[in-house]
């Protein structure tokens, strides 16, 4: 089964259209990978679901279901990083890079350019949404 991580972009463009591309991988496919975090990136991840302007917007949604996205949040493996390298050209992208690595991810599953823009780092592969999907969708018993 594949390791992954996600960035808090996926998470939070799920729960705003599930049927959307980062919808479908989040809540469709959550039983073909192992997602992983760390305690920085679900900091991260509650700080944003708690800034006022997606709250409002979440409100406007309807069918909007943020207890989902917090119990595949909660069943996902937690790793230890014991120390954040500068890696990225945004510092606050370095979170998930190390939770990748720690983790030992096969990918990184990202909308952000500058994580992108790396394309890997150490064994794991950085890779947008709709290609993680079809790569998914390749996998046996898709």
């Amino acid at each position: 089964m594949l390791k992954v991580v996600f960035d808090t972009v996926v998470l939070v463009r799920a729960l705003i259209n599930p049927h959307s591309v980062c919808g479908r991988l989040v809540f469709g496919y959550y039983a073909r990978y192992r997602l992983f975090v760390s305690r920085a990136v679900v900091l991260e991840i509650l700080e944003v679901l708690r800034r006022p302007e997606l709250v409002s917007k979440f409100r406007a949604l309807e069918g909007f279901d943020v207890t989902r996205a917090i119990e595949l949040i909660s069943q996902a493996e937690v790793v230890n990083v014991p120390a954040v390298p500068a890696v990225a050209r945004d510092p606050k992208d370095d979170k998930f890079l190390a939770t990748a690595a720690a983790a030992s991810a096969d990918y990184l599953v990202s909308e952000d350019q500058d994580l992108l823009v790396l394309r890997t780092y150490e064994e794991t592969r950085i890779v947008d949404a709709l290609t993680f999907l079809r790569i998914l969708e390749q996998e046996p018993g898709a």
